[in-house]
C-alpha cells in the first residue's frame, strides 16, 4: 500500500506499530501524490516562474558552494536548492538543467567525516552547523524519494552517523538560558562563539532543533535505533524551552513543529507531543504573526517577515487539518497562502521579506527596502510552499471513499483506487470569486464517493450549491465541508458556487490595533493601493459601500477608493514591485 510519511508518499506496509499501537490507512487523511498533479492557472505560473529562478546563477553549484551561507550555514545553500529542483521538477513534469550536477559534485564539498564544514572536535558542536545540513537532508531525502538514487542515500547516511548522531549527549547542555543574549540577528545566521560544548550559537535562536525536520523525513527512509534515540532525546529537550522567552526565530520554530507532528503521526502518537505542536502553533498565531498572516522573523521582534516561516506555516497547517480534522487550520492555510505566501513572491520568481503589517502601529503593507528577495533561503523555500500547495488541493482517505477538496486551485489530479482511477480537471476563479468547475476527464471508478467540499473563509455553508450534469445536488454541511455522494462518471461535469463580497472585520491582533479594522474577500485581504511617497492614510468605514468592478475590486462609493487584493507583484516589473505599497488597516 502506499502511505504518506509526513508529506512525501513512500511504499510501506498496510499497517506498522507505534508504541504498541495499529493504525491503519483507512483512519488516515493523505494528500494527493506529487506524480498526480499538475497545476494550471495561476499556481502553474508561479511555479514556473519560481523554476526558472532556481536555474539562475546563484544556484548553480559553483556558487552555492562559495556563497554567503557557506560558512555560518554550510550545506543549507545547497539542499533547499535541491529540494525546492526536486519537488517542482515532479509537479511541472520537467527535468531540472543543474540537479543530477548537484548530487554529482556534492562529494567534492564533503569533509573527511562525511559533512560540510569545519572537523570539531569530538564531543563539540557548532549549532549553525548541525542547523545549515537540515536543509541537506531535506533535499537529499526528496531527491532520493524522487531518483531512488543510492548516491543520495549513502550522503544522507554519512551526516547522519557522522554529524547528528554524536551531538545526542550534547542536548542536555544545550544553554538555552544564553539564547535571549542573541537578539541582534541578521537576515542570515551568525554564529556567536561560546564556551563549553555548545562552542557555536546561531542568532537563528533554536536552529538547531529545526534539523528535526530532516531528521524524521531521514528516520521514514533509512531507520535506525540511533537515530530513533537522537530524534526523541531532541524533543524532550525542546519541550522544555520557552520559545517566546528566548526570542525563537520564527522559522527555526515552525519547522521544528513540523518534524515533531511527522514523529507523532508515524513513530510516536503519545498525545503530549500533539498537544505541543498545536500549542506552539497557537502561541506563533497570537503573539508572532502579521495582519497579512506572514510572520515575525523572532518571536516579540517584528523586523521583517521570511517567506520560510510562511511556507512553515502554511504547511503546518494543512498538516494539523489533516491529522485533527479541524477545519479552522485549512482556513487558516488558505489565508496564508494567498495572502502572505503570494505577496512574498517577486517578478522574477524569488521570495523576499516584507515589512511586519500590525506591528508598532504599521498600517501599510511593502516589501522590505534591504531584503527585497532572499535568494540564500526563501528563494528556494518557497517552492516547497507551491508543490504542496498543488499537491494539497485533493486530498483522500485510506478506505478510499471520500475525497476532500481543499483549495480549488486549477489543474489536473488523478485519483487512484483499488477498483480504478478517476482524473479531475478544474477550472477555477476563486479566490476571486465564488465558482469552481470540475470535468471528469476520465473514470474507470464503478461506484460513488463522497466528495466533502471546503467552505472558504468569509462564507456560509448554507450558501454552498453543487450542480452535476446540471442538476442541483443537496449538499450536507458537516464541520466547515459540505458533502454529496455520487458517482464520478467520464465526462460529468461538476460546478460549486457560492457568493463572495466584501466583509470587514476586526485585526487578527485587536489589542495591538485599537480602533482599526480590515476588509477581506473570502481568503483574500483587501488594500487601498498608495504610491511610495504618499503620507495620508486613506479613511474607510466599517459601514461603507462598495460597488463590485470585478477581479476582486471594489470601489468605495463615498470615498472613490478602490480596495483590491494586494497579492499581485509577481504581475509587475522589478522596480513597481520594490516600491509597492498598500494600506491594509483603516480606523474605524
Amino acid at each position: 500500500a502506499s502511505r504518506v510519511l509526513g508529506q512525501v508518499w513512500v511504499s510501506v506496509d498496510f499497517r506498522f506499530a507505534a508504541h504498541g499501537h495499529e493504525r491503519r490507512d483507512d483512519d488516515m487523511i493523505f494528500l494527493t501524490p506529487l506524480a498526480d498533479v499538475a497545476p494550471a492557472g495561476d499556481l502553474r505560473r508561479r511555479a514556473v516562474l519560481n523554476f526558472q529562478r532556481l536555474h539562475e546563477p546563484p544556484f548553480r553549484f559553483e556558487a552555492m558552494v562559495v556563497a554567503s551561507t557557506a560558512k555560518e550555514a554550510p550545506g543549507d545553500w545547497i539542499g533547499r536548492a535541491m529540494l525546492g529542483l526536486s519537488l517542482l521538477g515532479q509537479v511541472l513534469r520537467s527535468e531540472p538543467h543543474y540537479l543530477e550536477e548537484m548530487m554529482a559534485r556534492l562529494p567534492t564539498a564533503l569533509n573527511a567525516r562525511g559533512y560540510i564544514g569545519e572537523l570539531h572536535a569530538v564531543g563539540t558542536v557548532d549549532e549553525n552547523q548541525v542547523g545549515g545540513h537540515n536543509g541537506l537532508l531535506r533535499g537529499l531525502c526528496e531527491y532520493y524519494l524522487w531518483k531512488s538514487d543510492p548516491r543520495a542515500l549513502a550522503a544522507i547516511r554519512g551526516i547522519v552517523s557522522e554529524l547528528m548522531v554524536p551531538t545526542r549527549p550534547l542536548y542536555a547542555a544545550y544553554p538555552d538560558h544564553k539564547l535571549a543574549k542573541l537578539a541582534d540577528g541578521k537576515p542570515v545566521g551568525l554564529t556567536v562563539r561560546n564556551e563549553g560544548v555548545w562552542i557555536g550559537l546561531s542568532t537563528d535562536i533554536g536552529t538547531v532543533f529545526f534539523t528535526l525536520d530532516g531528521l524524521t523525513q531521514t528516520y521514514g527512509i533509512d531507520p535506525s535505533p540511533e537515530l530513533r534515540a537522537l530524534i526523541e532525546t531532541m524533543i524532550a529537550r525542546y519541550a522544555e524551552l520557552d520559545v517566546r522567552r528566548i526570542g525563537a526565530q520564527t522559522h527555526s520554530m515552525l519547522s521544528t513543529l513540523r518534524g515533531i507532528l511527522r514523529w507523532w503521526e508515524r513513530v510516536d502518537p503519545r498525545p503530549e507531543l500533539l498537544a505541543l505542536v498545536r500549542d506552539r502553533y497557537a502561541l506563533y498565531r497570537s503573539c508572532a504573526e502579521t495582519e497579512h498572516f506572514a510572520n515575525y522573523n523572532w518571536f516579540d521582534r517584528p523586523e521583517w517577515t521570511e517567506a520560510c516561516a510562511v511556507v512553515d506555516s502554511f504547511l503546518l497547517a494543512i498538516e494539523l487539518w489533516r491529522v485533527t480534522g479541524e477545519a479552522s487550520y485549512l482556513t487558516t492555510a488558505h489565508r496564508v497562502y494567498f495572502n502572505a505566501l503570494s505577496y512574498a513572491q517577486r517578478p522574477n520568481g524569488g521570495y523576499g521579506c516584507d515589512l511586519c503589517l500590525g506591528a508598532e502601529g504599521r498600517v501599510d503593507l511593502s516589501p522590505h527596502p534591504k531584503i527585497f528577495e532572499a535568494p540564500w533561503c526563501c528563494s528556494m523555500r518557497g517552492a516547497e510552499g507551491l508543490a504542496r500547495a498543488a499537491q494539497a488541493n485533493i486530498a483522500m482517505d485510506g478506505a478510499a471513499r471520500t475525497v476532500w477538496m481543499l483549495f480549488y486551485f486549477e489543474g489536473d489530479t488523478t485519483l487512484r483506487f483499488p477498483e480504478g482511477e478517476v482524473v479531475l480537471r478544474c477550472q477555477s476563479d476563486y479566490p476571486l470569486a465564488g465558482r469552481v468547475e470540475w470535468t471528469v476527464v476520465r473514470s474507470t471508478l464503478p461506484h460513488a464517493l463522497d466528495l466533502k467540499f471546503f467552505v472558504p473563509p468569509g462564507v456560509r455553508a448554507s450558501a454552498m450549491a453543487l450542480v452535476l450534469r446540471d442538476v442541483a445536488l443537496a449538499v450536507e454541511p458537516s464541520g466547515g465541508f459540505v458533502s454529496a455522494t455520487f458517482p464520478l462518471e467520464t465526462g460529468a461535469r461538476l460546478v460549486l458556487t457560492f457568493p463572495l463580497g466584501v466583509a470587514v472585520g476586526q485585526p487578527g491582533n485587536p489589542t495591538l490595533l485599537p480602533g482599526m479594522h480590515r476588509f477581506s474577500l473570502g481568503p483574500l485581504l483587501l488594500g487601498v493601493e498608495k504610491t511610495p511617497e504618499a503620507t495620508e492614510r486613506h479613511s474607510l468605514a466599517a459601514d461603507d459601500t462598495f460597488l463590485a468592478m470585478g477581479r476582486g475590486r471594489f470601489r468605495c462609493i463615498r470615498t472613490g477608493a478602490v480596495l483590491a487584493p494586494f497579492n499581485d507583484l509577481t504581475y509587475r516589473s522589478e522596480r513597481e514591485a520594490r516600491t509597492h505599497r498598500t494600506q491594509v488597516l483603516f480606523p474605524d
